[in-house]
């Protein structure tokens, strides 16, 4: 334990109980405490820092534990430091009931939800519990299934929380990852990998070498395999996304675990493959990515012009796919940006004062990955205002150049338009929040949306008509629709008007275009055709399904909205004039997922819809406030929708559409 003297209850952070994180508060009552709180520090990190992320505990009877904040009142929560993911628990008792379950949850520097978890077995001080996707490997390991189900039902789940403080059973698990993982290991020079202790190492920090600079270098998800069991999977993060390297059955590896010294961990490897390939050369250069956020930040802090930025350009950017001779080698492009336009963005974070936080490396460019190893990196980053408030995510590509200063610099990705395709569930409900009947086809149902940017920021036409050839060699058309994305192009003869709905980007079957099953497992290929603004040539662009179709259909998982209810349901009325729509009470449900759109949709007989789409804030934000609809003169509607989309961890889109009639 560690003393917390009752005179700093005042000054907590002084004292060291507070830390560098910050609270949130669900209560205000000033409580008085004994002299020997526990109070547990560690870092949440995924490579980056997973900074702004929310921390809850809950002891070994599966009971919510109790926090003290920074001026002594008892709150239910903490929140990890925006800069480099640290935090500092202090809580509200001396003798907690072991082990502690503690999960983290926030979001990646790409926008995707991350829930991580790691467990404390001792509360001897220092109290050290790291979260990282590794400590939520072993934790998955001994509970035999995805973390995240048994924390959001912990009370229910005392036994199995119970199980984390065997510390054989830790021990074994910890040790099976890092024998998976020792080439990564051996590559990032962690050279006591058989003394590492993943929860515990007081010195784990987010600065790109030793265990973080592993983490850059791995994929590590937990996902349901053909049967609907939990499959942990670990891979080279630069491997191909649908074959992964290593995968455990999740409750095989309990199963062992619980046999003691008699048990076999090894028996719960499924995969031919025992370990994990390591991206070498990456791993050996890595340790300087950070210079240039340091640049760029720097930068920011003299309050350059857009020309001022021109350094961080690579000499040899990523070329496009196929080579255009048309196009310049030395030309960069970023998902239809050119530097020029990137020189702006850094210039308006100058004359904002927002920072870059370290870059996240989210992939590898090259396509495929040359047997060397990546060049080009994907590389994303968290932007923030003076307060530590999240207000842009950026992304770009970068290349390593041992000859410059910084030597990581800015390369893009070779691609004149922004393309992807993801796996999607969506549900049909009415305005008061029941399920519809009478739909075509099944309700809820699955499709793959194919999205294809077709707009710059300010709503000029960047892109037109494009084909996208399936992974079942099936080719699409898609059309300019005077939308954000293209449409699908159904009709030869007449060019696709935005509904505002999701079929206007939705493959499903027995739709045109619907393919095999081959095109709906994760990493099946999509070759996007388009023609871009920048160069008269086509270009083909390379896009992979991030995960297979959902399997899980159940309504909670679509986002709902907070008070709608069958008899207080939204109406048109209230769509019309513009609403705040809350889904806090589904976030609560559904940790591991994140709302990134909401849409309305107000449509007319023989008239085009309004369609009104609404910024979400970042983070982990619970609420939007939903625009009025602007309707021209004598516009008459006859129907309302409202459209929220969600992404869980995995990549899986779930969308919910409100409809109803006037």
């Amino acid at each position: 334990m560690i003393a917390v003297p009752l005179a700093c209850l005042s000054a907590l952070a002084g004292c060291g109980g507070g830390g560098s994180s910050s609270s949130s508060s669900s209560t205000t009552t000033t409580t008085i405490v004994s002299t020997t709180n526990v109070v547990v520090t560690g870092v949440a990190a995924i490579g980056a820092p997973l900074g702004n992320a929310t921390i809850s505990v809950v002891d070994g009877n599966g009971a919510a534990v109790k926090l003290l904040n920074s001026a002594g009142n008892t709150v239910t929560t903490a929140t990890t430091n925006v800069a480099d993911g640290s935090y500092t628990l202090t809580l509200n008792t001396a003798s907690p009931k072991l082990p502690l379950f503690i999960e983290a949850v926030g979001s990646d520097a790409t926008g995707w939800p991350v829930v991580l978890h790691t467990v404390v077995q001792s509360d001897t001080a220092p109290v050290v519990a790291n979260i990282t996707p590794l400590t939520n490997a072993v934790v998955a390991e001994i509970l035999g299934a995805d973390p995240q189900g048994i924390f959001l039902n912990a009370s229910a789940n005392a036994s199995a929380i119970a199980a984390l403080g065997n510390t054989t059973s830790l021990s074994t698990a910890m040790m099976q990852i890092e024998t998976i993982i020792a080439k990564n290991l051996t590559d990032a020079k962690v050279t006591s990998s058989t003394s590492l202790n993943l929860f515990k190492d007081p010195t784990f920090t987010t600065n790109k070498t030793l265990v973080d600079a592993v983490l850059e270098g791995l994929r590590i998800q937990i996902v349901k395999d053909s049967s609907g069991n939990d499959q942990l999977q670990l891979s080279n993060k630069f491997a191909a996304i649908g074959s992964p390297e290593v995968k455990i059955s999740l409750a095989t590896a309990k199963a062992q675990l619980a046999l003691g010294s008699s048990g076999k961990i090894a028996s719960a490897i499924t995969s031919t493959t025992i370990t994990t390939t390591s991206p070498t050369t990456v791993i050996a250069n890595i340790a300087t990515l950070d210079n240039l956020t340091i640049a760029i930040n720097t930068l920011i802090a003299q309050r350059v012009a857009a020309t001022g930025f021109a350094s961080l350009a690579s000499a040899v950017p990523a070329p496009p796919s196929p080579a255009l001779a048309s196009i310049a080698s030395d030309t960069y492009a970023y998902n239809g940006r050119t530097f020029a336009q990137l020189e702006q963005v850094l210039e308006g974070y100058a004359t904002n004062n927002y920072q870059l936080s370290a870059l996240q490396v989210t992939g590898c460019i090259d396509d495929p990955v040359p047997a060397k190893g990546c060049t080009n990196l994907a590389v994303a980053a968290v932007v923030t205002d003076v307060n530590g408030n999240v207000v842009d995510l950026f992304s770009d590509g970068v290349a390593y150049s041992k000859t410059t200063t910084p030597t990581w610099k800015f390369s893009g990705n070779g691609r004149y338009a922004s393309v992807a395709v993801y796996p999607v569930a969506y549900a049909s409900f009415s305005l008061g929040g029941s399920l519809t009947t009478g739909t075509t086809g099944s309700n809820p149902s699955t499709g793959l949306q194919v999205a294809i940017q077709a707009q710059d920021s300010s709503g000029t036409e960047t892109v037109g008509n494009s084909a996208v050839l399936l992974a079942s060699d099936q080719s699409i058309p898609f059309a300019y629709c005077s939308g954000n994305l293209l449409c699908l192009w159904q009709t030869p003869s007449v060019l696709p008007t935005a509904t505002g709905d999701l079929s206007d980007t939705l493959l499903q079957a027995p739709a045109l275009g619907w393919l095999g099953s081959v095109d709906a497992v994760i990493g099946a290929k999509y070759v996007i055709t388009y023609a871009s603004w920048i160069t008269v040539t086509n270009q083909s662009a390379n896009a992979y399904l991030p995960a297979n179709l959902p399997t899980n259909l159940a309504t909670s998982l679509f986002p709902a909205v907070d008070g709608v209810t069958a008899s207080a349901p939204l109406t048109g009325a209230t769509i019309t004039a513009g609403f705040t729509l809350s889904w806090a009470n589904w976030a609560a449900a559904n940790p591991n997922m994140k709302v990134f759109m909401v849409r309305t949709v107000i449509s007319s007989t023989g008239a085009s819809p309004v369609i009104t789409d609404n910024t979400v804030p970042f983070g982990n934000a619970t609420s939007v406030a939903v625009a009025a609809s602007t309707l021209p003169a004598g516009y008459v509607p006859t129907a309302y929708e409202v459209w929220i989309g969600a992404v869980d961890s995995l990549g899986h889109r779930y969308f919910t559409q409100l409809i109803g009639s006037s």
